[in-house]
């Protein structure tokens, strides 16, 4: 009876490769990991072999865990501080805390030892926009923009019985509104204004919020991109922190050239590379979004009505909503 030759080398290659094609097709998301590395590498090669992190948080916010995320993240893959010299991060985020920003902006500090660069495919806004003046340049989509920097506070208007959101700078104004009002002889409407502000303490404390986030900045900024210019540094903070009226403005390559930021538009190569990883990452939230509304949604099936009852309407749609905008 014949022996059975051995299968060659290459077609053991080949069939390896058939097996994983199989197991990619049946699963989207190893699929999409594929695709996403192949892109990452990509981009690599086209930014001169750079180290590339993405960080891709979009309708999640920055927070404490985000810091543990990046953490954990540089050292499974970079190893220990100090490893890279160079550090290319992608960044997507509508924003967060800030004092996790400032955080992260530190840490990737540690491992980009001489050069720290932000590519930014879209937004990086608010909070965001802390973490990218941590670096020593930030590299511009033609669509990318960063933003203001004052903080948005989120606190419970006991007259109205209902939680209101507004920036710190919108006190100036209503105290402004406020003088006007007693000057014009409209001491009634005035009074009414003044009962609907918070206990003064809080608005002293709610206004001290914008200090920190000019620290931050200038810190910064003064200790790598703008390094030893400290007046121009300061400026620049100024510019973020309390010269926008809207926490939502545009902040676009040209002005953040014309406040002071060391920025520049991507060439066209690298922008397509970027814009594809974009695409990608937005597939993958999308398809994790869905399997875990799936999975809420079974989870609530087994909960009895009157419980269901008193639960969120947002919950009992398994979350879908769950995020926030670009502000």
């Amino acid at each position: 009876m014949p022996t059975k030759k051995p299968p060659t080398k290459a077609k053991a290659g080949k069939t390896q490769a058939a097996s994983k094609a199989r197991r990619l097709k049946s699963d989207p998301l190893a699929e999409l990991d594929q695709q996403i590395s192949e892109v990452i590498k990509e981009i690599s090669r086209l930014r001169g072999n750079a180290t590339v992190l993405p960080l891709f948080l979009n309708k999640a916010s920055i927070n404490n865990k985000t810091v543990d995320d990046v953490f954990e993240e540089l050292r499974s893959k970079y190893g220990s501080p100090g490893s890279h010299e160079r550090l290319d991060l992608i960044l997507e985020s509508s924003g967060g805390n800030i004092d996790a920003a400032y955080n992260i902006g530190l840490l990737l500090r540690r491992y980009a030892t001489k050069e720290l660069n932000v590519l930014v495919p879209r937004w990086a806004k608010s909070a965001a926009t802390v973490i990218a003046c941590a670096g020593d340049k930030v590299w511009f989509t033609p669509v990318a923009e960063i933003g203001p920097v004052d903080p948005q506070i989120m606190m419970f208007n006991p007259l109205e019985e209902r939680l209101e959101e507004f920036s710190p700078l919108d006190i100036d104004s209503t105290l402004d509104l406020i003088r006007e009002e007693f000057k014009n002889g409209h001491k009634d409407l005035a009074q009414g204004l003044l009962q609907r502000l918070q206990f003064p303490l809080t608005l002293g404390s709610i206004k001290k919020s914008l200090d920190v986030g000019s620290i931050y900045i200038t810190r910064l900024l003064k200790s790598r991109m703008l390094k030893g210019d400290n007046g121009k540094a300061a400026n620049v903070a100024k510019c973020l922190v309390h010269d926008y009226a809207n926490h939502g403005f545009c902040i676009e390559v040209d002005e953040a050239s014309q406040i002071g930021l060391t920025c520049e538009l991507l060439p066209d190569n690298q922008v397509d590379a970027l814009w594809r990883l974009r695409k990608l990452m937005n597939q993958k939230q999308e398809i994790e979004r869905q399997k875990k509304s799936k999975e809420m949604q079974e989870v609530l099936k087994n909960l009895p009505p009157e419980l269901l009852k008193q639960l969120p309407d947002l919950l009992k749609r398994g979350g879908a909503d769950n995020g926030t905008k670009p502000t």
